[in-house]
């Protein structure tokens, strides 16, 4: 199992800030954007329902999506740049997806799939979106696990009041035996479901998805 430092440096940069974003109260979803060399010139977290100090310049709102907020950071000087990449943690909405079509980004990077938000069909079946050839690559593997993590924790912990919401249908049947995994750590320790998380703790538990 890798640590956070032996992944990219995109990604470990994405999971930090979805962590923050996630004990801050917002969903714990995270993006940046590098350009061809591989450096970070924009980042951007999930910041809905939080107003904290952060990278992301809109808050409190509901266009306050990771990827809205990174791109919206962008310095002017690459903002025609075609040869730039989006990571991001979570499989983007038709918002963002559409924001990142009318940007000049051509390829994203997605640490793991929402079959209940996520949008990236839409660029095989929208015209107007097939023309902007946009590459996606879904990451796998550890960054797949420790991406849903965050984001099952973060929908598990606004929907509580809500256990029969669709989405976990959805997401069960995108990810059977993660969600199950996620569950039975979550029943052995109770105090999982309250207060920050940390780092050491999605690694603790990614263990256990096998």
């Amino acid at each position: 199992m890798k640590k956070l430092q032996q992944l990219p440096e995109a990604w470990q940069v994405c999971l930090d800030l979805a962590v923050e974003g996630y004990n801050a109260g917002s969903m714990g979803i995270a993006a940046v954007i590098v350009d061809k060399a591989g450096n970070i010139v924009a980042r951007g977290r999930n910041q809905l329902r939080d107003d904290k100090d952060s990278c992301s310049s809109i808050r409190m709102s509901s266009v306050a999506h990771a990827e809205i907020n990174a791109l919206n950071n962008l310095p002017q000087e690459y903002r025609e740049d075609r040869e730039l990449t989006l990571y991001t943690t979570v499989e983007p909405c038709p918002m963002c997806l559409g924001a990142v079509a009318m940007s000049r980004i051509r390829a994203i990077e997605i640490g793991c799939a929402d079959p209940h938000a996520g949008s990236i069909v839409m660029l095989e079946h929208n015209e107007y979106l097939r023309g902007k050839n946009i590459a996606v690559e879904y990451a796998g593997g550890e960054v797949e696990k420790l991406c849903f993590l965050l984001h099952y924790l973060s929908i598990r912990r606004d929907l509580s009041h809500n256990p029969g919401h669709r989405i976990f249908k959805a997401l069960a049947r995108r990810y059977p035996h993660y969600v199950q995994a996620i569950d039975a750590v979550l029943e052995r320790d109770e105090s999982l479901h309250r207060g920050d998380i940390t780092t050491e703790f999605l690694y603790y538990a990614s263990a256990r998805l096998g």
